[in-house]
């Protein structure tokens, strides 16, 4: 009778052939799996440092054509106000050429932008920059100073110290000199005309007689010095920073906020933070997008800063120990 035993008998390869067709599988699936784990994800990213690397060169870029953009008829006039361009917008009007992250990929045209908000004496400038893989800004302080090349540039406390100088010339007294040229008549005609015992003139008394010589006398009243004035500023005091408060979502659209350390008028510093999430659903599927939070933390002003000046001579050692510096200013 023909069985299974005699069939298994009879092919003997069959069953090895389905065994080593089950372990190459096997092998495969082994191979791929330490494949992926052992290759990056994407070797067409470069490194973390390169990455930093070209996206600190994209925002200086866009810094720059800040600079080219604002100029004095496109300045916020009224303090707190603030004009803002998005990088689609500098990249149409030809502020800036297109660019792309160290990987290949466009920046947000939308989420990228230049912002310039008006302070009591100077400007604010933001300049944030959101790629796929990093979003950053940089804030600092710009003016109409006399040394920019354009309406606005960033503050050269070193070239302010050079015109400080210059205006710090060494003091001149102004003297107005009257020279005395009146003779006296009666002396010279005295002297010209005196004769001694013998009958002849003395010509060396009468030559005498007629020479003056005293210095050109000087009025006192015409004496002018230069007063300089001087000035010491007193920083405000604060208090300490409180904590960060927890993350919330961004609705109102906070501006990321860092406050100088003399500034008096600001008592609250705001940070950012953006990822992706889960929104809802579509059709089945997940939609995900891009949500805003932000943190702040508030100190209090414990004590408001002072200017004050006085008026002295050049060089009073007395006010510059005690910390009073020259403005420039004479009289």
């Amino acid at each position: 009778m023909y069985t299974e035993e005699n069939a298994r008998g009879r092919f003997p390869f069959r069953d090895i052939l389905l065994k080593a067709i089950v372990v190459i599988i096997f092998l495969v699936l082994i191979i791929f799996i330490i494949t992926k784990l052992t290759n990056p994800t994407n070797s067409n990213k470069k490194s973390s440092s390169e990455y930093d690397k070209v996206f600190s060169a994209n925002l200086e870029s866009m810094e720059n054509a800040a600079f080219e953009y604002f100029t004095k008829d496109r300045l916020p006039k009224e303090v707190g106000d603030n004009t803002e361009l998005t990088l689609r917008e500098m990249v149409n009007s030809n502020f800036l050429e297109a660019f792309t992250d160290a990987n290949g990929k466009s920046c947000d045209v939308n989420e990228s932008y230049i912002r310039l908000t008006k302070n009591d004496n100077d400007y604010t400038l933001r300049v944030n920059l959101k790629c796929e893989d990093k979003e950053d800004y940089s804030l600092q302080k710009v003016g109409e100073y006399s040394y920019c090349d354009k309406t606005i540039c960033k503050r050269d406390s070193s070239k302010e110290k050079d015109n400080k100088k210059e205006e710090e010339t060494e003091v001149t007294k102004e003297v107005d000199i009257t020279e005395d040229t009146t003779n006296d008549s009666s002396n010279s005609s005295t002297n010209g005309s005196a004769t001694n015992n013998s009958g002849y003139n003395n010509s060396s008394n009468s030559n005498t007689g007629s020479t003056n010589n005293n210095p050109p006398a000087q009025s006192n009243e015409n004496q002018k010095t230069t007063m300089y004035e001087y000035m010491k500023v007193t920083n405000p005091t604060f208090s300490a920073w409180s904590s960060w408060s927890s993350w919330a979502r961004n609705s109102n659209r906070y501006s990321a906020i860092k406050c100088n350390n003399t500034d008096a008028n600001c008592l609250k510093e705001i940070q950012l933070y953006s990822r992706k999430e889960k929104v809802g659903t579509a059709n089945g599927k997940p939609v995900y997008a891009t949500v805003h939070y932000y943190s702040s933390r508030t100190r209090t002003l414990l004590s408001s800063g002072s200017t004050d000046t006085k008026w002295s001579t050049y060089n009073d050692t007395n006010l510059l120990n005690q910390g009073y510096t020259y403005t420039g200013n004479t009289r």
